[in-house]
Parts: structure tokens; C-alpha cells; sequence
């Protein structure tokens, strides 16, 4: 477990992993400079990894796309298990919503409000939703949704309203983030926070964002497999009326867009279900 007390040891870490960045990072770097942009899911190092075990550290991950993150899988047997990691005013967790609407209410009912993204970060006023409530409609659901919000949209206050320290948005956030995810998983995810390197990055992601940054997870069968940064094209939802994108959402010419997102997630859930797992969409 990494410990996460303390703006100062995250500091020396930043600093550390700067020094030993430029050593290991340059042959990863390489290994995905001819990367596309297609759906398909990459492995997080160039090297191979034994079951059940981490990742090595300072492996360079793509973004913007679904990578594999571990062979391990942390969902109950039978079952694939789609996690979204993530805070109420990020364009990220925002615009996944509208793919993940329409994909687990196939598999339960969700509750949600309209949102948009902090206007003073990348991607300003990107309008998408806020899930407030998820039940699946039969205990044996072959794939469950979980989500969390570990900040607001002003990043002073958790979702829960407790006030946030300044500096202190990656304990708080990485605290939360291991209270929701089973212990296991929770570990990795701080691994690819706060160790890995990102494609044209420097430093660990959540080092280089000053907090903890959403993620969507999804575990099954066949592994764990996660994605950061947005998975289709955003542009058309920004200032954009989320009653009305939700009134027309399942007409495909309308929000091609959002059609590209449920795609890709679809696919990776097919992925992580492998061969033992049948997952049909009703859509």
C-alpha cells in the first residue's frame, strides 16, 4: 500500500520519480509512438507481467483510450464490474456518463442529475451527467456499475461537502478511492495515479493534475482494464442542453459522438468477459 499522509512525501515522490523518470521512461515511450486511435485496448508496459501481479512502475500508459492494467480480476465470480473513478466537475467523469446511460440501463436502474465541467479547467462547461443512484434490476446482473465522486465541482469541498485543505487534494482523494474499491484494486489504481508515466508526460498523472484523476475501470475474467482522459470526441458537448442530448440520446445520427463511447466501453466489457462470461447489450 502506498502512503499518501503528508504534501511533503508527495513532493519527494514527484521529485524521485522525476530522477529516475529519465531513465526508464525513454524505451516505453518508444514502444507506443506509433499508437492509434482506435478502441483497442493496449498493455501498460512492454514487458510481460506475471498473474496477479502489479504493473512494473514507471511504465508509460496511452490516453484517451482503454489500456491493460492487470490480469487480476477483481469482480465476483460471473460477473464484469465497471467502475467510474472520478469528480463532479471534471469533462472526464461528465461526458463517460452519457455512454455509460445508455449502456447499464440495459443491466439497471440509474438516477442521475445534469452537470458541467468546471469552466476554469481544460475542456470548460462540457455537459454530461451526475449519477446520483444505480440499482440493478437482478442480483446476478452479468455486469454491475459502481461509481464515485471524490471532489465537487470546485475542488474545495469532497461530494459530500467536507471542506478540503489546501494541498491536500491527493490524500483526500486517494483516501476515498480506497474506502470505495475493494483493497486490491484500489492499489493499482493508486499505482497508475502515482507512480506510472503517461504518454508525453514527465511525471506521474496525478502528480503533474495536483489531484487524483478520474478513471473508468472495468474488471472481469479475462483482467482489468482502464481508461483515462476522454474516449470520443467531447467538442459538441460543451455549453450543451442535457435534457435535450438525453431526450434524443439513442439516435445514433443525432450524437454519433456518444455512439463512438458506447463502442469502446461495450468492447472492453466484451474483453474483460472473455470466453467464460456471455454479455449481450439490449440496445
Amino acid at each position: 500500500m502506498i502512503s499518501l499522509k503528508g504534501r511533503e512525501k508527495f513532493v519527494l515522490l514527484g521529485v524521485l520519480t522525476i530522477l529516475i523518470a529519465g531513465a526508464v521512461v525513454p524505451e516505453f515511450f518508444a514502444a507506443y509512438s506509433g499508437a492509434s486511435n482506435s478502441s483497442t485496448t493496449y498493455p501498460a508496459a512492454s514487458v510481460t507481467v506475471a498473474n496477479n501481479q502489479v504493473p512494473p512502475m514507471y511504465a508509460t500508459v496511452p490516453s484517451g483510450k482503454f489500456f491493460y492494467a492487470s490480469s487480476e480480476d477483481f469482480a465476483p465470480p460471473g460477473q464484469v464490474d465497471v467502475y467510474l473513478v472520478g469528480w463532479t466537475g471534471c469533462h472526464v467523469a461528465l461526458s463517460d456518463g452519457w455512454p455509460l446511460y445508455i449502456i447499464m440501463s440495459g443491466f439497471g436502474q440509474l438516477n442521475y442529475t445534469f452537470g458541467t465541467s468546471n469552466p476554469y479547467r481544460p475542456f470548460p462547461n462540457t455537459t454530461g451527467l451526475i449519477f446520483t443512484e444505480y440499482q440493478p434490476y437482478e442480483p446476478d446482473e452479468p455486469v454491475h456499475f459502481y461509481y464515485i465522486y471524490l471532489y465537487n465541482k470546485w475542488m474545495n469541498e469532497t461530494a459530500n461537502c467536507e471542506p478540503i485543505p489546501q494541498g491536500d487534494l491527493i490524500p483526500v482523494g486517494a483516501n476515498e478511492t480506497e474506502h470505495f474499491l475493494p483493497t486490491p484494486l484500489a492499489q493499482l489504481v493508486m499505482h497508475y495515479q502515482l507512480d506510472a508515466m503517461f504518454n508525453g508526460t514527465h511525471e506521474p498523472l496525478a502528480i503533474l493534475k495536483t489531484h487524483i484523476v478520474t478513471v473508468l475501470i472495468i474488471t472481469g475474467p479475462n483482467g482489468t482494464y482502464m481508461a483515462y482522459g476522454p474516449l470520443y470526441n467531447i467538442l459538441p458537448l460543451k455549453e450543451a442542453n442535457g435534457q435535450y442530448i438525453m431526450e434524443h440520446i439513442y439516435d445514433h445520427k443525432m450524437f454519433p459522438n456518444i455512439w463512438q463511447g458506447v463502442n469502446v466501453i461495450e468492447s472492453t466489457i466484451r474483453e474483460a468477459a472473455g470466453t467464460s462470461l456471455n454479455v449481450t447489450f439490449p440496445q
